[in-house]
């Protein structure tokens, strides 16, 4: 009654759920060890109910505290009071056997409830739970679905650009019968081919089923033999490309194929003469910065060696990706090292 009126009043339910343990363990205990001549069989029901109502209100370590209390004072009680107790060796009377039974019935009832307590509140835990794995299933559906769309809509993206600079392409050859100069001539088939490389660039991004990351080595690897082919320069060149960069992120891929494809291009122009070798290798350093070593065993007609709008394309991609390179020509071939900063992951 004390518990019930504090909990009315103040309504804080942990403080009164203390009151309560505390209490009710030093009634039954003082029962059990002081009062003689008593039986002392529900006792040990109540005890156990008390740390049940300890378990289920003030948490697992209270719990297991007066579980604890609990199982010392039972076993005091069997192990010191029981034999002198002289009621349990004679016959109970009639109000003694009610008087257990309805005791018995009453702890019996007690357990009953936070039986079904604990029941239904495992069974409405579990309904939450259901729902709200249900809602996850949902979002991820729902977001799975959205991210299908969004790369069907990129892949399409992608394929219009690629028809797009095709058009450009066709028109620009279309406009190169016109030169008479063979020098411009040089110059527009030049622009001609790297407004191509976009086209095929953008031709590989659709044709990718993760656009966010894509693999390097087959992605270079598969677009310079289709710009190999593509190009007026039929040579029979071999071209080495190893990677260990797991994934190259879409808004990298971009300038770095337009830059690899400037190089190759450089190459298969002013270096190759009837074959040659192209070995690519993209790694990465502990800062995170991705590594591009592109190497040729062409011999570079010297005229080229100078400046020259190929080299300055090199340059402004370079600066874009926010990176440096160095080039150095031998009899035995070029070679350029890159270390470049705005990647994406």
């Amino acid at each position: 009654m004390t518990g019930l009126i504090y909990l009315l009043v103040t309504k804080r339910f942990i403080i009164v759920s203390y009151f309560n343990v505390i209490a009710s363990l030093i009634l039954v205990d003082s029962s059990m060890f002081l009062v003689k001549n008593h039986p002392h069989i529900i006792e040990p029901i109540w005890m156990i109910i008390i740390a049940i109502f300890a378990y289920f209100n003030l948490g697992k370590k209270i719990g297991h505290s007066v579980l604890m209390i609990v199982t010392i004072s039972v076993s005091c009680y069997f192990n010191f009071r029981i034999n002198s107790n002289q009621t349990l060796k004679e016959n109970f009377t009639q109000m003694e056997l009610i008087g257990l039974i309805l005791e018995f019935t009453l702890c019996m009832f007690i357990i009953g409830y936070f039986i079904h307590n604990f029941i239904k509140t495992t069974a409405h835990a579990e309904g939450k739970f259901r729902q709200a794995n249900g809602e996850l299933n949902e979002q991820y559906e729902m977001i799975r679905l959205q991210n299908e769309e969004k790369t069907v809509l990129l892949q399409e993206i992608h394929h219009r650009v690629k028809n797009n600079l095709q058009v450009i392409t066709s028109l620009l050859r279309l406009q190169s019968t016109e030169i008479e100069s063979e020098d411009a001539k040089v110059h527009f088939t030049d622009a001609i081919n790297r407004v191509m490389t976009m086209s095929l660039i953008h031709q590989k991004m659709y044709q990718e089923k993760n656009l966010s990351q894509m693999d390097a080595s087959d992605y270079f690897k598969t677009l310079i033999d289709d710009l190999i082919r593509s190009t007026s320069v039929q040579l029979p060149i071999q071209v080495n490309v190893t990677s260990n960069l797991e994934k190259v992120g879409s808004k990298t891929i971009v300038p770095l194929a337009l830059l690899v494809a400037e190089l190759v291009s450089n190459s298969m122009k002013h270096a190759f003469g009837n074959e040659g070798i192209i070995n690519i290798v993209f790694t990465s350093n502990d800062e995170g910065q991705l590594l591009l070593k592109y190497e040729d065993n062409g011999t570079w007609k010297p005229q080229e060696n100078q400046s020259s709008f190929g080299l300055q394309l090199i340059e402004t991609l370079t600066e874009q990706l926010d990176g440096e390179y160095s080039r150095n020509t031998t009899n035995e071939g070029t070679l350029y090292n890159f270390k470049l900063s705005n990647i994406d992951d």
